[in-house]
């Protein structure tokens, strides 16, 4: 038995924690590039329309794909939009949260508006952490292979999500503890939501697991052309060139992994099917002795 046939063999831990663990290395890399270079760090660099070619191949050449054999051509459409308009409101809802709460009495000075600006995308990137989370347990779910090429990229777009919120908290004047420990429960909650989501699409017997892919296709594409956006308010006219060989490069960076890392799966015989639940894999080889017997 080969060091992969063990580690998908394990009844002990769970396929999804793995990838969701594997996801957040990005949020440790983030945080650590926050911490050594909060000085340099600049709002208008090429992390973010590198991220968002990220997340428009994960979509295109991962989720497309899949979705597309299963669910109605006509449905997809809708499920994309559905997926884009939840990460916008909950974009808005949280965003108006952070303003009332920056507008309470207690409050000495007004934030000054790069202040604002700073807090409004640390809200933005946690909205995007918790559906990063989520899409990997249902991709999980879905096919082991898309999710784990879904939680390979996906650990590159949360170097910039830890690095967004890492820059907030530094501007909130936070110690050092303190923005470890959030960043550490920023972890457990991207664990957390990813483990839920996994666990709740096999209560239901996997059914609508394609439908669920496509609204985080959606939720993914919304965050891609939210970060595409800003970038552009934020960049020189005369480095625009720079931005879209950023882009281009991140997509084309993560087709090729998703692309060869299917390949490396298919030789090395992980199945393409999903994840099985461990309670579902201990039920189906006592049924298998059972029926031997």
């Amino acid at each position: 038995m080969t060091i992969i046939d063990t580690l998908f063999a394990t009844q002990s831990r769970s396929h999804t924690l793995l990838l969701s663990m594997l996801a957040s290395a990005g949020l440790i890399v983030g945080a650590v590039w926050v911490e050594r270079a909060a000085s340099e760090l600049r709002r208008s660099d090429l992390l973010m329309p590198a991220v968002s070619g990220v997340l428009f191949a994960l979509v295109a050449v991962t989720i497309m794909p899949f979705v597309e054999r299963t669910v109605d051509q006509w449905l997809i459409p809708f499920l994309y939009l559905a997926g884009a308009a939840a990460s916008l409101i909950l974009c808005a809802a949280a965003r108006n949260l952070a303003l009332r709460r920056a507008r309470t009495p207690n409050r000495s000075t007004e934030p000054t508006g790069r202040q604002s600006a700073v807090a409004e995308n640390s809200v933005f990137s946690i909205v995007d952490l918790l559906g990063y989370g989520m899409a990997i347990g249902v991709a999980a779910a879905a096919s082991a292979t898309m999710g784990i090429a879904l939680a390979t990229g996906l650990a590159a777009a949360n170097v910039h999500v830890s690095r967004q919120l890492g820059t907030g908290l530094l501007t909130a004047t936070m110690s050092r503890m303190d923005r470890v420990a959030l960043q550490l429960g920023l972890i457990l909650a991207l664990n957390g939501f990813a483990l839920l989501a996994f666990w709740t699409v096999h209560s239901f017997g996997t059914k609508g697991t394609p439908e669920l892919l496509a609204f985080f296709g959606g939720f993914l594409l919304a965050a891609a052309a939210r970060m595409l956006l800003s970038h552009g308010q934020a960049i020189a006219a005369g480095r625009t060139i720079w931005s879209a060989l950023a882009f281009l490069g991140g997509f084309v960076a993560v087709a090729l992994v998703a692309t060869a890392l299917g390949e490396v799966l298919n030789a090395a015989g992980i199945r393409s099917s999903g994840f099985e639940h461990p309670v579902e894999q201990a039920s189906a080889q006592s049924n298998i002795l059972q029926a031997r017997e």
